[in-house]
C-alpha cells in the first residue's frame, strides 16, 4: 500500500528538528536495520540546506512517500543549483551534506522548476 505525507515548515532552523521528528514518527515503525538513523541524518541535511540556501521568505515543503521504498523530497524557493563535487579542503567546515546523501541513499536527485527539490530514496 502506498502512503504519503506532506508538511510545510517555516524557513527557520527550528524546522529541521521538527521535520526530522515528524518524518521519523511516521516512518520508524516501517523501517529496519538501522535505516532510521540514516533517515534522520538525510532529512536533517536536506532541511538544513533548504533553509540555508532557499530564499528565506517562503516555507520549505517536505513530501514523504513510502511503499517498497521511502522517498523524501524537500523543496525550497531558492535560486536552484546543479550538484557538483565538493571542492573545499577536508578540514573546511560544511559542504558534506549532498556527499552524505549520495553515499547513504539508494537513489537521489535534484529537480528545478518554480522551486528547487532535492529528493532521496531508501529501500525498505
Amino acid at each position: 500500500m502506498d502512503r504519503t505525507l506532506e508538511f510545510t515548515f517555516p524557513a527557520e532552523p527550528a524546522s529541521v528538528a521538527e521535520a526530522r521528528a515528524k518524518v521519523c514518527d511516521a516512518l520508524e515503525p516501517h523501517l529496519t536495520n538501522g535505516a532510521s538513523e540514516t533517515l534522520k541524518l538525510l532529512v536533517s541535511e536536506l532541511m538544513t540546506n533548504a533553509i540555508r540556501h532557499g530564499d528565506g521568505t517562503q516555507p520549505v515543503e517536505l513530501h514523504v512517500h513510502w511503499n517498497d521504498e521511502v522517498r523524501i523530497a524537500i523543496s525550497d524557493h531558492g535560486a536552484g543549483f546543479s550538484p557538483t563535487p565538493r571542492v573545499g579542503a577536508l578540514d573546511e567546515p560544511g559542504g558534506f551534506g549532498l556527499y552524505l546523501v549520495g553515499q547513504l541513499a539508494d537513489r537521489w536527485g535534484v529537480e528545478t522548476s518554480d522551486a528547487t527539490t532535492v529528493w532521496f530514496a531508501l529501500r525498505r
